[in-house]
């Protein structure tokens, strides 16, 4: 009887594995129902889902969560940093050239978690090229300039989103760049330091984007 039992547990596992094979990215566990019958509980489970938002030129966007692990000065400009960023991307960190030496310094930003526009069309600045933008808020007569920060349990590569738009970002180019001209005076941190598009906060999975600066984000 015991090796019975275990014959129909064996039969079980296969048929269950050979669900989970055919369909790899969703598996029911109830052994009761065809494979065919999981899927098409999925299908509806996924359409539940489904972001129907509409794509907007803020759509367009890559804003993701960054760590800046390397930070040093341009060797051709006193004014700008070169940073690696982890963007969370198979290919390695990023290069991005920002302007920030004179607003912070190099202990206050290495390592720091940071919000990066990814996908602007990459740009030389003194001959090194930059692959991103790093958001900052300043204030009104941009005296005083800090990056943008994620909540504290974010990690490189999360995606920030906007309720209400459905995101689609564009491939890293000119699109991009357009998007971003058209929407850029409406980036802001507000009176409670939550960074926002339109008063729409910038939401990463695990909360939302801040800053110790109230004013305009670029």
């Amino acid at each position: 009887m015991q090796l019975l039992y275990v014959f129909v547990f064996i039969m079980l596992s296969i048929n269950l594995a050979r669900c989970f094979l055919s369909n790899s990215k969703y598996f029911l566990t109830s052994t009761s129902l065809s494979c065919e019958r999981k899927m098409r509980l999925f299908s509806s489970i996924s359409d539940s889902t489904v972001n129907n938002d509409p794509v907007t030129e803020l759509s367009r966007l890559e804003i993701r969560v960054g760590k800046i692990i390397e930070i040093g000065k341009h060797p051709e400009a006193d004014s700008l940093y070169v940073e690696k960023v982890d963007c969370g991307e198979p290919t390695g960190p990023r290069t991005i050239v920002s302007g920030l030496v004179q607003y912070c310094t190099v202990d206050q930003l290495l390592n720091k978690n940071v919000i990066v526009l990814c996908n602007l069309k990459p740009r030389p600045l003194k001959g090194i090229t930059s692959y991103g933008m790093l958001l900052c808020a300043s204030n009104t007569d941009h005296t005083e300039v800090v990056p943008l920060t994620p909540p504290a349990d974010a990690a490189p590569g999360q995606l920030i989103i906007f309720k209400g738009h459905k995101p689609e970002p564009a491939e890293a180019g000119n699109r991009a760049n357009k998007a971003y001209d058209k929407i850029k005076e409406d980036f802001f941190v507000n009176d409670d330091g939550v960074a926002t598009f339109a008063g729409i906060p910038f939401t990463a999975p695990s909360g939302i984007v801040t800053s110790s600066l109230k004013g305009k984000i670029s």
